[in-house]
């Protein structure tokens, strides 16, 4: 069984966050991101499992995208 190591969620407004799904790695979840902006704008943060941190963030509502992305 292989390890996920990385949640890929949704910000909602400020306090909500939507867990969408996981994934294996880093680059997944990044083009995963990618696949889901395509389609349903909003902010996407990417958070390692492990270290609870948010390692990518994209927003494209206001087209504004954070480092590690």
């Amino acid at each position: 069984m292989k390890s996920v190591h990385y949640d890929i969620v949704r910000r909602e407004n400020e306090t909500k966050l939507l867990w969408l799904e996981s994934a294996e790695d880093l680059n997944s979840a990044k083009s995963r991101v990618q696949e889901l902006t395509s389609f349903w704008p909003g902010e996407f943060q990417v958070l390692d499992q492990d270290s609870h941190q948010v390692v990518a963030a994209t927003d494209t509502e206001s087209h504004r995208t954070e480092p590690g992305n």
